[in-house]
């Protein structure tokens, strides 16, 4: 199947970047250009390097195909991109491509703004990826291909190796590994032995572990993670917390990466993406990256995250448009292995991951390395009415132990009742 995806990758794909509106009739008046003319806009957040290299393949396509212009519009905050896309979008003035994640689609669900990439594509999607990513970007009412993925990233476990060599602490394979080693440098050093930077995505990965990769029962509309195994881990992050060999938030500047560059804490679970900001020179040390702890050989389950590109209807959802914007997002898939490289992340296309510059590329990488180690182990938790709602309670129930009457039991029973709301409503 890989070497099938690959012929279709260079051969339909190929035929994208010859003419973007090949199903398009002709308009009435086009200047003897025999292409209908046509526009679209992309807002994104992304920083300056990864916007040149955006223009760069915006270029490219338009010089290809001369009756499509693209704007591309920068500069939009992160933590605001969302509830302002939602807003221009609902009001008929938003863009029509955007690079976000799935469950970010998922919101507008069954209200006929999204582009189904699916039945515009002159290729069939679902060879050229895995069947997780598909199911992540067809997971709508209808079915439909809302999502294309672009770069896959997860978390991946940061650490200093100069301390860890200090006291003969190996790279961690199991929990009970990262909490005797966090302990040991702690008591001794003074030094938090982890932090971790999103705790909702560390709280399903050991839901995920300890209940053999499952995390939800959609069908009748609950969680499965309201139990003892699931109080075991809260109750075990909890008491690293209240010891103080776990971290809660960093205490050197906005992320635990910078915590570590200053040697304020031995290690961190944080974004494969984020190792461009990870340096320990300043104080003399080694950084050394492995992949995400088990509980055992047989309980390995990890979360992955998966950027894609979401495409939105004109108000007057104009064909042609939507074309345009559905043969784009084919040529940023052909050229995913230039994007990936950009973006630090690990490609979902099994042509790109075939190619000798890609590889070569991720053995440099040591987060990419140690994220490769763990891919077969990943899963794409399911998007669904609530789940974002259930992050938020997940992070809420794991924040919370700072507080010294934190009762895990019931900080727990309050996560999932609120959670199950939310998937009824």
């Amino acid at each position: 199947m890989k070497k099938l995806a690959k012929i279709l990758l260079a051969l339909v794909l190929a035929g994208s970047i010859a003419g973007c509106s090949g199903n398009n009739e002709p308009a009435a008046d086009d200047g003897g250009t025999g292409s209908e003319k046509t526009s679209f806009t992309i807002w994104h957040t992304f920083t300056a390097g990864q916007e040149e290299l955006l223009n760069t393949l915006v270029d490219e396509f338009e010089a290809a195909n001369e009756n499509v212009t693209i704007d591309v519009i920068g500069g939009y905050d992160y933590t605001t991109f969302e509830s302002t896309v939602s807003d221009a979008v609902s009001n008929g003035v938003g863009p029509n491509l955007v690079f976000n994640y799935a469950s970010f689609a998922k919101n507008f669900d069954g209200y006929d703004m999204l582009i189904p990439f699916d039945d515009y594509f002159d290729f069939d999607f679902t060879t050229l990826t895995s069947k997780g990513i598909v199911e992540e970007g067809t997971a709508f009412d209808d079915g439909k291909l809302y999502a294309v993925a672009v770069q896959t990233t997860g978390p991946v476990f940061f650490y200093n190796k100069t301390l860890y060599d200090k006291y003969d602490l190996g790279a961690p394979v199991t929990w009970d590994d990262v909490k005797n080693a966090s302990k040991t440098i702690y008591e001794n050093e003074g030094v938090v032995g982890l932090a971790i930077d999103s705790l909702n995505d560390f709280a399903q990965i050991m839901i995920l572990q300890s209940h053999d990769g499952q995390y939800v029962d959609l069908e009748n509309k609950t969680v499965l993670w309201n139990d003892e195994k699931t109080l075991e881990w809260v109750e075990w992050w909890a008491e690293g917390v209240q010891e103080g060999y776990f971290q809660l938030a960093p205490t050197t500047g906005d992320y635990n990466s910078s915590d570590l560059n200053a040697g304020a804490v031995a290690a961190y679970i944080g974004s494969s993406a984020g190792i461009p900001y990870t340096d320990l020179s300043g104080i003399e040390c080694e950084l050394a990256v492995a992949r995400i702890p088990v509980i055992d050989e047989n309980s390995k389950e990890v979360v992955v995250w998966n950027r894609s590109a979401i495409g939105f209807k004109s108000a007057n959802n104009s064909e042609a448009q939507n074309q345009a914007v559905a043969d784009f997002v084919a040529y940023f898939i052909e050229q995913n292995g230039r994007w990936v490289e950009e973006m630090n992340a690990y490609s979902p296309y099994y042509a790109v991951q075939e190619e000798a510059s890609y590889q070569e590329f991720i053995a440099k990488d040591l987060a990419l390395t140690a994220l490769g180690e763990q891919m077969d182990d990943g899963i794409v938790t399911p998007t669904f009415d609530g789940s974002a709602q259930m992050r938020d309670e997940l992070k809420k129930m794991m924040t919370g132990c700072a507080d010294p009457s934190f009762d895990a039991k019931k900080a727990l029973e309050d996560a999932a009742t609120a959670s199950i709301a939310a998937m009824n409503e």
